[in-house]
């Protein structure tokens, strides 16, 4: 019979908090993957019953999907992160392994799912949506939701305009524009550039034209950009 897991593994191996949390993932996935593609998860898409699952393919994915989004949402929403990236790969007939919940691609994969579940959960108890992007070019979106992303990996959580001044000092942020990790429109959208006076010497380096970038913002942008990154708008 199969080895049940649970609290008494993280007690038998001895695990940090953070293991633990971990470890609660990644049982959120093997049950969310039986869910959704109604099988049994195989050896890479599910938890060791005999051995530390510290050292498994999924547990490691796990570790890693929670540092590249920590800060970015209430740990009660991983359960939808790792459901909004299951779901649609499966609509679109991929392969699921557990390494299709890190990455830029599973963040975007997810927020394109919570803009329509929102949607949805708005329109049901008759409460104002959050701003619309269904007249901007996905593509847009898409850069500045990666910078989020990115930032906030980079930050170790929510950003702060003392941490970007550091990041300025020594030159990271530029490498980052050039690089294409921070997207130019994130560049002439925010507030912490502005206090740090720093947009003008990172525009020289942009591969876009600000005045270009500038015309393209509309109020949509506008409104989504102060709804994603309202720790720097408030």
């Amino acid at each position: 019979m199969e080895q049940r897991l649970g609290l008494e593994t993280i007690l038998d191996y001895k695990m940090s908090t953070d293991e633990g949390e971990v470890f609660g993932l990644a049982l959120t996935y093997e049950r969310l993957y039986q869910k959704i593609l109604g099988e049994h998860p195989d050896g890479r898409n599910s938890l060791p019953r005999r051995t530390d699952p510290r050292k498994c393919y999924l547990f490691r994915h796990c570790w890693k999907m929670r540092r590249e989004t920590r800060g970015l949402f209430e740990f009660s929403e991983y359960k939808n992160f790792i459901h909004a990236n299951l779901l649609i790969i499966k609509m679109h007939e991929g392969h699921i392994e557990p390494n299709c919940v890190c990455g830029d691609k599973a963040w975007i994969r997810y927020k394109v799912w919570k803009r329509r579940y929102d949607q949805k959960m708005a329109e049901i108890s008759a409460t104002p949506p959050p701003p619309s992007v269904s007249t901007t070019d996905p593509k847009l979106i898409a850069e500045l939701d990666k910078t989020k992303k990115f930032l906030f990996e980079r930050c170790e959580g929510e950003p702060s305009l003392d941490k970007f001044k550091g990041f300025i000092d020594n030159n990271f942020f530029k490498f980052w524009v050039v690089s294409g990790k921070v997207s130019p429109f994130y560049v002439a959208l925010s507030p912490y550039l502005t206090k740090l006076g720093a947009q003008d010497k990172l525009f020289e380096i942009c591969s876009s034209s600000r005045g270009v970038i500038e015309n393209t913002i509309t109020e949509e942008i506008r409104r989504y950009f102060a709804y994603e990154f309202s720790h720097e708008v408030s």
